[in-house]
């Protein structure tokens, strides 16, 4: 005993240890954490069952929804292109080389065939408007016609060979139809046609192409005059 206090003894007791606190820390048997790199940008794996697990992939720029509406406008523009194409570059129409010769007498109408398909024209057209170019010595009028079901060479009863004649602005034209220009002048002429243009519609595409003969020579004779004696 010491005045003023007391104290605890520190003598040991035999066949007792004196209690220790734990120090604090991982256990002996506890695997420390994986070693990290000391290089820039590394990252550490982690052993999971056993096997290392992939480093995570880059992420694209793009999202994966903004390609998908990439693709989509390219096929957009790709249709629209082919549908344009389509349109416009319609099968031609039939042509020829051949000339053809037509005689007629003033104040007559003449009936000049310019397109005839043969019985194999197998499509369907809607005529807009027929050109027809004329060089003549003289003013002289050219009208084209459509002649149904039936074909002209020259004549000048075309009754006798078309079921009718109409104007072909806004008309069918199909297979057994032909265009035929029909010639008024009341004056001798020399005139030579050159191959009518066709405007069309088929579906739809539509185009102006050059159909039937290369040209028409035309001669319009006049008529002899009367003898004043009557003989």
């Amino acid at each position: 005993m010491t005045e003023g206090g007391s104290t605890r003894g520190t003598t040991s007791v035999p066949g007792k240890r004196k209690a220790e606190r734990p120090k604090r820390g991982r256990r002996p048997s506890e695997p420390g954490p994986p070693p990290v790199s000391r290089r820039p940008g590394a990252r550490a794996t982690a052993k999971t069952g056993g096997a290392l697990s992939s480093p995570p992939l880059p992420r694209p720029s793009f999202s994966a929804k903004t390609w998908r509406y990439l693709a989509l406008g390219v096929a957009v523009v790709l249709g629209i292109g082919w549908l344009v194409w389509y349109a416009l570059t319609p099968d031609r129409l039939p042509t020829t080389t051949k000339t053809v010769n037509a005689s007629g007498v003033v104040g007559q109408p003449l009936y000049i065939g310019m397109f005839a398909p043969t019985k194999d024209f197998d499509r369907t057209i809607r005529i807009s408007g027929v050109r027809v170019h004329t060089t003549a010595d003289v003013k002289l009028k050219v009208t084209p016609l459509l002649c149904r079901r039936g074909t002209v060479g020259v004549t000048t009863k075309p009754e006798q060979f078309c079921a009718e004649l109409v104007n072909p602005e806004g008309q069918r034209f199909t297979a057994g139809d032909s265009i035929v220009v029909r010639v008024d002048s009341d004056v001798a002429a020399l005139a030579v046609i050159d191959r009518i243009k066709i405007a069309y519609r088929e579906d739809i595409r539509w185009d102006t192409q050059p159909a039937g003969y290369q040209q028409a020579l035309v001669t319009v004779a006049g008529r002899p005059e009367a003898t004043g004696d009557g003989q």
